[in-house]
């Protein structure tokens, strides 16, 4: 059976295919439209990236907060996580607490590094930030 290409590899090749066939043919508004998809399609292969690293990161988050390995199901255990904080699980003052601040702290900055990145570079440099991410 013939396995089909994945997300990331047919997108590379829509990108490269316009960036190096379609746009040096291409005069003016043509141009300049073909510009704009080229920059959506990185656009969104980006985000497909960052989608799957955020998985990742947010799987390994969850296994640090629990300690002990948490399965890959992501909806599950934000559900856990929210009953877990509403049933007053993770004790002030207590190991517990410093890691599920680590663990939302971490996945928000996961986030924020995907979808506004030029955010996150300010708040780490200083300016507008509350704190370092």
């Amino acid at each position: 059976m013939k396995q089909r290409p994945g997300a990331d590899a047919l997108l590379e090749a829509a990108l490269t295919t316009l960036q190096e066939d379609l746009l040096p043919t291409l005069n003016g508004r043509q141009k300049f439209q073909a510009a704009m998809i080229a920059r959506a399609i990185s656009v969104a292969k980006q985000d497909l990236e960052g989608a799957a690293e955020s998985r990742r990161s947010e799987l390994q988050s969850f296994a640090r907060l629990y300690g002990r390995d948490v399965g890959d199901d992501l909806a599950a255990l934000r559900r856990q996580l929210a009953a877990d904080i509403r049933a007053r699980k993770f004790a002030a003052g207590k190991p517990e607490e410093t890691r599920l601040i680590d663990h939302l702290v971490e996945t928000t900055a996961t986030e924020l590094r995907i979808t506004n990145t030029k955010y996150l570079a300010q708040r780490q440099r200083g300016r507008g930030a509350e704190s370092a991410v």
